[in-house]
């Protein structure tokens, strides 16, 4: 299958992109700068600015699925998911994608969340120290809840490299001090890619 990953130089992105490459599928990597992802046959380099829908149409086209490992963090505007999003929604109706797959972090909320006292405790908190992180997330995932489109987004707590790789997908929110191992997250991405049973719903990822 032809997939595009947006983020594909990032710490998740590049595992994205090494799964994907095992499994023998072909993938367009999309970068802004300088990469370390090696050369491989099945593996297709392009340079260009999430800011920039022409860029992202060239990305897209001629590709079956996207899977978006973008985040906002470090950035100046903090509003990467929700710009690049927009491009990547309009880009993939034009190209007929049959799937969009993106993640965010686990405190965003989504239409019909139920919102016990800690998450409500903990969502002003973050809103406090990174709110632009916070909506940014949001924005992306209620602008894929209207796109009409096939789309997943995982909702994963703070990745680190500890722990096994193991994970499962769930409607519960997980506790704020809980932690994930980012390949399981990234495994979480690209089982999407062929699994429909999440779909037009944005799980939150947890140790299995």
């Amino acid at each position: 299958m032809n997939i595009v990953v947006f983020g594909a130089n990032g710490k998740v992105g590049s595992i994205i992109v090494k799964k994907l490459l095992e499994r023998g599928h072909s993938v367009t990597a999309f970068i802004h700068g300088s990469h370390t992802l090696g050369k491989n046959n099945q593996l297709k380099i392009v340079k260009g600015d999430i800011y920039s829908s022409q860029d992202v149409e060239k990305a897209i086209s001629g590709n079956e699925v996207v899977v978006s490992a973008l985040g906002s963090w470090g950035t100046p505007k903090k509003d990467i998911l929700t710009v690049g999003m927009s491009h990547i929604i309009d880009s993939s109706k034009a190209n007929i994608i049959r799937r969009v797959i993106s993640l965010t972090g686990a405190d965003a909320r989504a239409y019909g969340d139920e919102k016990d006292s800690v998450h409500r405790a903990m969502y002003a908190f973050i809103g406090v120290a990174a709110g632009k992180i916070l909506r940014d997330g949001e924005n992306h995932i209620e602008q894929l809840r209207t796109s009409g489109l096939n789309w997943v987004v995982v909702r994963s707590p703070v990745m680190n490299e500890k722990g096994s790789e193991g994970f499962s997908l769930t409607e519960t929110r997980p506790k704020p001090w809980q932690t994930i191992n980012r390949h399981a997250v990234a495994e979480s991405m690209v089982s999407q890619v062929d699994d429909f049973s999440w779909s037009e719903i944005s799980p939150f990822i947890s140790r299995s």
